[in-house]
């Protein structure tokens, strides 16, 4: 199929999502488009095992960064700038959904108080919470999370790392 084959090819499907939006959705959502999707940008056999282990450590980073709100795309725009496999770095970043929000903010304060030295408090669970107690905590929160962030993001890069490293070597002794 020659590229005016293909340009035809398009507009006739573009002509038939227009007129029946069902289709659209069909055709866009379908499995197949999803394992292509799938095999070019999360599997892409071009990238290189350190690239996508880096992807995944660079998302998870910026998935506990204390950046709340603008993680994804401080993220995205980061992965284009480094030319890190982008679909990886949002994957990753998505460590931060609302179940594992409150573990990674205590987790981020747990991991505070270890710079905050003898300044560290402990979190009141009394239930009261005002401007001034955060105030009081926000130091101890921001190491903390920073700290996570790192040690997070270097943990999932080397394990992706490990585990890329490990199923090539096994695609490679079953051939």
């Amino acid at each position: 199929m020659n590229s005016s084959e293909k340009i035809k090819a398009g507009i006739q499907k573009l002509k038939a999502a227009c007129t029946n939006p069902g289709y659209f959705f069909k055709t866009f959502f379908s499995k197949e488009r999803g394992r292509q999707f799938i095999k070019t940008h999360l599997f892409n056999p071009d990238q290189s095992a350190q690239l996508k282990a880096l992807s995944i450590g660079f998302g998870v980073f910026m998935g506990i960064v204390p950046i709340w709100g603008f993680q994804l795309i401080v993220a995205f725009s980061l992965a284009m700038l480094l030319k890190l496999n982008k679909a990886l770095v949002i994957l990753a970043a998505h460590i931060s959904f609302a179940p594992l929000i409150p573990a990674v903010i205590f987790l981020s304060y747990k991991a505070g108080g270890y710079w905050m030295g003898e300044k560290n408090i402990e979190i009141p669970f009394n239930g009261n919470i005002s401007l001034k107690s955060i105030s009081l905590h926000l130091e101890q929160y921001l190491y903390g999370s920073i700290s996570l962030a790192i040690v997070a993001g270097v943990t999932a890069g080397l394990i992706t790392f490990a585990l890329l490293k490990l199923v090539s070597k096994k695609t490679i002794m079953a051939t």
